[in-house]
């Protein structure tokens, strides 16, 4: 019976972590439900203004390539328009991205039950901020740059002979494991940076720097084989780019876009560059591994060919392009999102050191510690579905799912706060009046009122393209019998101090509602 057991386990192992792994994801999401100013309610209210009718870039100042919005919105078609399935669809980003890890580490020879220790021990930890963080284009992209890294792992089967060793055993297959090679195929991987580019456009190009230099890596012995292999996938990205930018001229989106994606950049790095150097201190992740690398390969006289020297060196030639994704607000997030590859390359390297005292886990304490910590592991996450479960359904919670903010969970304070200024903006329109709320926290009132005031409702500095600050300055100056909203606190550090500035010198202010200041335009 036993063995049975074992058995069928082993048959299902795939089945059984992604079971495994989803719960995880459950327990993370649902951890942070809070109705909050964060980069989950701007991606949400992008996608809730697409799903209403408005336009991308040319009536929505969205600074991201469109994949991302698109297919969120074909979620929110199956399985309704608000914060629970934004959630759901979150779940299932970091669902796929995982697997594609564990399927990556399989190819590795990394076992399956291993890997997934190895997620909960290693990545979970540092990646909460991204899971709790909930959907985005960033995640989304990182799930495309998994899937590239996974395509150019092939696996295969070693002959039937005796047992393998590399160099006193730093990388050991035994007769019948499986082999695995790297190649780069160029129509798989123009069609995957091409995806990651229509998710997220400089993620897309920082992909296409780590694959060249993995292809110059790869090929270095046969230079025609590389430029071959490079225009061949450059092309490919090119073409399926073009056709979707072709579509969005079509839509006389063009202009916008770019503005929006790549004109505003400048303004966007030169007003949001800002370091946490608690946390840039894993940035050194890839060059503690080049000494790593540098000295196991001396220690053991590993080869050039080595497994474990080319699986690092393929690790490398991501990990590097991807550091750049932090540039240039290096805060927890962007750092933790630019070090995906480098956590990634841990658990491998866990894997190393393990499979070489893979005797220790047939001591019974051992077991015991490890049983321990995968139940409490489940029993954190059991708690935090229940007790999301729990506020949901309590009494107190009156949203419905039809409600936009159905899933999140706010205080009384909070929604009297959103019917407050609801209330106004309804009020001024009746006497035909216009209000413009120019605050970062804007679109928890616009998705209330399925309202659009494009560059108002995300006003940040990078958000409005080319020269965007002058522009919108500009924009108000234009505005009559308007009242414009603004907060004193500038909750992320992004908000124009000059805009402020000159609505509180040129204008009259009439009073306060929910926090925000009230001046009027004639």
């Amino acid at each position: 019976m036993k063995e049975k057991i074992k058995e069928h386990l082993k048959k299902h192992e795939i089945l059984y972590s992604a079971i495994f792994i989803f719960f995880c994801l459950c327990g993370l999401v649902f951890s942070n439900y809070d109705l909050q100013v964060t980069d989950e309610l701007f991606t949400f209210a992008n996608v809730f203004k697409l799903h209403n009718g408005i336009q991308l870039y040319s009536q929505n100042n969205v600074i991201d390539t469109p994949l991302f919005f698109y297919l969120a919105n074909a979620f929110f078609s199956i399985f309704g328009l608000n914060f629970f399935a934004y959630k759901l669809f979150s779940i299932v980003i970091f669902e796929i991205t995982f697997l594609l890890i564990i399927n990556m580490l399989k190819k590795l020879n990394v076992p399956v039950l291993r890997a997934v220790i190895y997620i909960v021990l290693i990545i979970f930890p540092f990646e909460k901020d991204l899971t709790q963080g909930g959907a985005n284009y960033n995640t989304l992209a990182i799930l495309f740059w998994m899937l590239g890294m996974n395509l150019l792992v092939k696996k295969g089967s070693l002959p039937r002979t005796k047992a393998v060793s590399e160099s006193q055993n730093v990388i050991k297959q035994n007769s019948g494991a499986t082999a695995y090679k790297f190649e780069v195929l160029p129509i798989q991987q123009g069609i995957v940076s091409a995806l990651i580019f229509a998710t997220k456009q400089n993620i897309g190009i920082y992909y296409l720097i780590g694959l060249s230099l993995f292809t110059i890596y790869d090929y270095r012995k046969d230079i025609k084989t590389i430029i071959k292999k490079l225009i061949s996938t450059y092309g490919v990205f090119l073409i399926i780019t073009a056709i979707w930018v072709a579509a969005l001229a079509l839509q006389g989106q063009f202009n916008d876009f770019i503005n929006y994606c790549f004109l505003g950049l400048g303004e966007f790095a030169s007003n949001n560059t800002r370091i946490s150097w608690e946390n840039i201190v894993y940035y050194g992740i890839p060059f503690l591994t080049i000494f790593g690398l540098i000295f196991i390969k001396k220690k053991f006289k590993l080869t050039e060919e080595s497994k474990f020297v080319k699986t690092t060196i393929f690790f490398l030639c991501f990990m590097f392009a991807s550091l750049l994704i932090g540039y240039p607000i290096f805060n927890r997030f962007h750092i933790i999102l630019a070090i995906f590859v480098s956590i990634v390359y841990c658990a491998y390297v866990m894997e190393q050191l393990v499979s070489r005292m893979v005797e220790l886990f047939n001591i019974r304490i051992v077991k015991i510690i490890l049983i321990v910590f995968i139940g409490i592991v489940c029993a954190m996450n059991l708690y935090n579905i229940c007790n999301y479960a729990t506020k949901l359904l309590n009494k107190d919670y009156t949203l419905t799912y039809d409600n936009p903010y159905f899933g999140t969970v706010a205080t009384k304070e909070v929604e009297e706060t959103i019917k407050q200024v609801m209330n106004f903006v309804e009020l001024k329109k009746e006497n035909n009046q216009n209000v413009i709320i120019f605050a970062t926290e804007a679109n928890i009132y616009q998705i209330a009122l399925k309202g659009n005031n494009q560059d108002f409702d995300l006003p940040f500095l990078g958000n409005w393209g080319y020269n965007g600050e002058e522009r919108v300055l500009n924009k108000i100056k234009n505005l009559k019998n308007t009242f414009i909203l603004i907060k004193e606190e500038d909750i992320i550090g992004q908000e124009s101090t000059k805009i402020k500035d000159y609505i509180k010198n040129n204008y009259n202010k009439t009073g306060e509602i929910a926090g925000l200041e009230i001046y009027y335009i004639e």
